[in-house]
């Protein structure tokens, strides 16, 4: 866990408490991780992506998901969509 970053905090869906140390890490890339946790209460998903500088200090920005811990690392082990890929699907979808 990065230093300062607490080990509970309250869910925002159901309010009850959960346990950060239940996060498990999906990506770690470029000095920012995103780790995944659910409720133990109400069994919302959530993703949240953890950076630290030293200009802003830690900041986390935490997203409501519908996806399971195996989906996430799929869907966030993939490459980047490239400008030529983009172009290509919509060719694609407006030819027709």
């Amino acid at each position: 866990m990065i230093n300062g970053l607490g080990t509970k905090t309250s869910c925002p869906v159901c309010k009850k408490q959960r346990n950060l140390q239940m996060d498990r890490v999906v990506s770690d890339r470029g000095g920012a991780f995103v780790v995944y946790n659910r409720c133990p209460h109400c069994q919302s998903a959530f993703l949240a992506t953890i950076s630290e500088s030293r200009e802003r200090g830690l900041l986390v920005v935490e997203t409501l998901t519908d996806l399971s811990y195996q989906e996430a690392l799929a869907v966030l082990g993939k490459r980047p969509l490239v400008a030529d890929a983009l172009l290509e699907i919509y060719e694609t979808l407006y030819k027709s």
